[in-house]
C-alpha cells in the first residue's frame, strides 16, 4: 500500500519537476524551432512522446503497488504535464484561423499553414497521442506486471 505524502511536501516537487518540464519543452522549442515549417511538427513530436511516457509511467504505477504516493503527481503532473501541453497545440493550428492577433503571430512566426495541414495536425496529435499513452500504459502493465500471483499478494 502507497504511503500518503503530505500536500505540503507535494507542492515543491511537483513544481519543481514542472520546471524541469518547462525547461525540457524550451530545449526541444530552441533545437528543433517551429519557425518556417508548415507543419508543427517539434510539438507533435513533444506530445506523442510525453503521452507515451505518461502512459508508460501510469502502467508502471498500477503495476507495482509499492511505488512512492509522490511518482506520479511529481512526474505526471509536474514533469510531463509541463513539458506536453495541449495548449501548444491550440497555439500551433491558431495562426491558420483568419484575422486578429494570430494572423499577426503566424505572420512573424511561421509559414501560413492551410485548414488542411490544421485539420490534419489536429487530428494526428489527437489520435496520435491517445495511441502513445495506450501504448505506453500497456506496455508499462506487461513489462512491470505480475506474471505470478506476488503482485496480487501484495495489493491485498
Amino acid at each position: 500500500m502507497q504511503q500518503a505524502v503530505s500536500l505540503a511536501r507535494l507542492i515543491p516537487l511537483v513544481a519543481l519537476a514542472g520546471a524541469a518540464g518547462a525547461l525540457l519543452r524550451l530545449l526541444m522549442a530552441e533545437f528543433f524551432p517551429e519557425q518556417g515549417m508548415k507543419f508543427p511538427w517539434t510539438t507533435l513530436a513533444v506530445n506523442v512522446v510525453g503521452s507515451a511516457a505518461l502512459g508508460l509511467l501510469v502502467g508502471v504505477v498500477s503495476a507495482r503497488p509499492r511505488v512512492p504516493g509522490w511518482v506520479l503527481p511529481v512526474l505526471g503532473t509536474g514533469l510531463l504535464g509541463s513539458f506536453t501541453t495541449f495548449s501548444s497545440v491550440i497555439l500551433a493550428v491558431m495562426p491558420s484561423a483568419p484575422g486578429g492577433f494570430f494572423e499577426e503571430l503566424s505572420a512573424a512566426t511561421y509559414v501560413s499553414p492551410g485548414v488542411v495541414e490544421m485539420f490534419s495536425y489536429l487530428m494526428i496529435s489527437i489520435i496520435g497521442c491517445t495511441a502513445a499513452a495506450a501504448g505506453g500504459l500497456t506496455v508499462g502493465r506487461s513489462a512491470f506486471g505480475c506474471g505470478d500471483h506476488t503482485c496480487e499478494e501484495s495489493r491485498a
